[in-house]
Order: structure tokens, then sequence, then C-alpha cells
């Protein structure tokens, strides 16, 4: 099964190289070297027996032949190379359905390389998938960053908002911003880019937070109360009346 699958009508879409157009056709612009021979037999069964063609012209075909066969080998050549470098690389796959037509996206990384006849298969997620279908290669960094960018939605999407935020929830806060200030440049600027939401909805808490603890500090001398209970939850940041600074990310 593929790391994500499309649901449709409430049923998992096949999106396996034995549901998709995984096989190659040729088209009638392109000949193989297969074609090319039979039509050099078909030539020599049905030419003119008054006006045979000499040995030279059989040999300029030929020649011909042998470099279509030629290209045709160092085509599959490359297509084999290029199948061996994914091995062990996180791919994008776009498949197109045979039933429906559809194409859907599957990621993830490639276990090995499989050749069947003309065609060359990628083994992602327990699925065979063509090399035809290949969409992009995904660099390490980056999918690293995506990982990271869906663990932090994960991870805001349980906090408390700007609006209901208090003092007990200073350690969750503090220990999500010591984990974000560890972040590389290119990891935040990811988030930055494509979580900006979760980014905008923590920045705005954090920044009621600091103001909680800041009035909390006034009152207390700088001690922290470690008698915080949860009654203190009612205590959030709406209407405090304190001037809020955004921390340096």
């Amino acid at each position: 099964m593929a790391l994500w699958q499309k649901i449709e009508g409430g049923k998992v879409v096949d999106t396996s190289a034995s549901a998709t157009s995984s096989s190659k056709e040729k088209t009638n612009n392109n000949l193989d070297k297969d074609d090319f021979l039979n039509l050099l037999v078909a030539q020599m069964k049905y030419q003119d027996p008054l006006e045979p063609q000499s040995n030279t012209e059989y040999v300029s075909q030929l020649a011909t032949f042998t470099q279509v066969e030629a290209t045709e080998n160092m085509a599959n050549t490359a297509e084999n190379l290029q199948a061996n470098n994914l091995v062990g690389k996180t791919v994008i796959m776009r498949p197109t359905n045979s039933v429906t037509g559809e194409t859907s996206d599957v990621m993830g990384v490639v276990d090995y390389m499989m050749k069947e006849g003309s065609n060359v298969y990628l083994s992602i997620n327990g699925a065979l998938y063509n090399l035809d279908d290949l969409y992009t290669v995904a660099d390490t960094k980056y999918m690293d960053a995506v990982l990271i960018a869906d663990d932090f939605e994960t991870t805001i999407s349980q906090m408390p908002d700007a609006d209901h935020v208090s003092l007990a929830d200073e350690d969750v806060f503090k220990h999500v911003r010591e984990q974000y200030d560890k972040l590389t440049d290119y990891q935040k600027e990811h988030i930055a880019k494509y979580s900006k939401e979760s980014l905008d909805k923590f920045l705005a808490a954090e920044t009621a937070l600091n103001a909680l603890i800041a009035l909390r500090d006034q009152l207390t001398g700088g001690k922290k109360d470690d008698t915080t209970t949860d009654g203190d939850k009612d205590n959030t940041a709406s209407g405090d009346g304190t001037e809020a600074t955004t921390p340096t990310e």
C-alpha cells in the first residue's frame, strides 16, 4: 500500500502499478528495432523480382538498423542507471489510474528497482510504480523540513490560542520555543512559508503569555508562583492592558 491512498466513495483507489498506466505504449511516430526489421523483411519479400534491390542498398539498410538498435540499447541503459540511482531516495510518483483516468501523488522511499520487459518499475511502500510516472525526486533537506513542519502544526493545534492561554501553559510554550530556536534557518523558513497559520497562532499566543508573565513578575517581584492551579487558566491575556513584545525568532 502507498503512503497516502486516494479515497473515492468511501473506497480506496488503487494507485499501484497494476492499476495504473504503467506500460509503455509505442506511438505511431516511433519505430523500434523490431518494427524496422519487419519493414526490411517485408521489403525483401515483396520486391520486384525483375528489378531486385542491390546488395549495397541492403547493407545500407542493415547499417541503419544497427544504429537504431544501438540507440535503443543506449536509452535502456540510461533508464536503468536512472532507476538504480533512485534507490534509497525519496520520490514523488504521479501515476494515472487506468479506470478513472485520474492522477494521484504517491510519496515514499525507493526500496529497489525492477525491470520487466521494456518497463522499469520502482518499489515504493510495497507497491510497484513505472519509472515513467516519476514526478520529482525530493531532496533530503527538503523532506526533513516537511516532516518538521508537519510535527510543528500538530503540536500547535493542541495548544491554546492567544485568547485562551494562561500561566499554566508557560512550560509548554517554553519547550516549544526552545525546540523552534534549535531549527535551522531553512527549516524555519519552510515553516514560515508552508505552516504560516500555525506559526502565527504560536507567536500570538506566546506574546499574550509573555504579557501575563510580565504582569505576574510585577506582582510577585519576579518570582514564579509555583502554586498555579488549573483555576489560573481563567486569567487569560485578553483585557489585561499590558503591552506585549513579540519575541525574536
